[in-house]
C-alpha cells in the first residue's frame, strides 16, 4: 500500500464517519440528540414562520430499552429528568407516559411528537451544523 493509497483511505473512513455522526445512523449509541428551533415572538399562521426561526438549546436523551427509562438534559440546563415507564422500541421510537409534573413524551421515527407547541420545528444536525456556520461566519 502506497502513502498516497493510505491518505485516500483515511479520507474515506473520515467521511464515513462524518456521514454516520451528521446522520446520526450509529446502531450501538444509547444516546438521540433532538435539534430544533423556535420562531421569534410567535407569529406563526399555520406552520409558516413570518418571524425568524432560533436554534434552541440541544437536547439529548439517553434511552435504555432494558430498564425502560429515558433520561433527559438540555444544553441550558444542568439538570437531568428522568422518565420512567416508557414504552421503548428502540432509541428514535418510544413513549413515556404523564407522571407527575412531567408532560408525555412521544418520539417516532426520531420525531418528537408535540402538538402543543406549533411555533417550534425540529431540523436535523445538518442544518443545526449549517446554521452554527453560518453564525460564525456573520459576526
Amino acid at each position: 500500500m502506497s502513502f498516497s493509497d493510505f491518505i485516500l483511505a483515511i479520507l474515506v473512513l473520515i467521511g464515513i464517519s462524518f456521514v454516520v455522526w451528521v446522520y446520526d445512523l450509529n446502531p450501538y449509541s444509547k444516546n438521540f440528540q433532538i435539534y430544533s428551533q423556535t420562531c421569534d415572538n410567535m407569529i406563526l399562521e399555520d406552520t409558516f414562520c413570518k418571524g425568524v426561526w432560533q436554534d434552541n438549546p440541544v437536547k439529548t436523551f439517553v434511552v435504555s430499552e432494558y430498564s425502560k427509562q429515558v433520561i433527559t438534559s438540555s444544553e441550558d440546563h444542568g439538570e437531568l429528568i428522568t422518565y420512567d415507564n416508557c414504552n421503548v422500541q428502540d432509541r428514535k421510537n418510544w413513549v413515556c407516559s404523564e407522571q407527575t409534573n412531567q408532560p408525555e413524551l412521544i418520539v417516532a421515527d426520531g420525531k418528537i411528537i408535540n402538538a402543543k407547541d406549533k411555533n417550534i420545528q425540529q431540523i436535523t444536525r445538518l442544518e443545526w451544523l449549517q446554521n452554527k456556520f453560518l453564525e460564525i461566519v456573520g459576526n
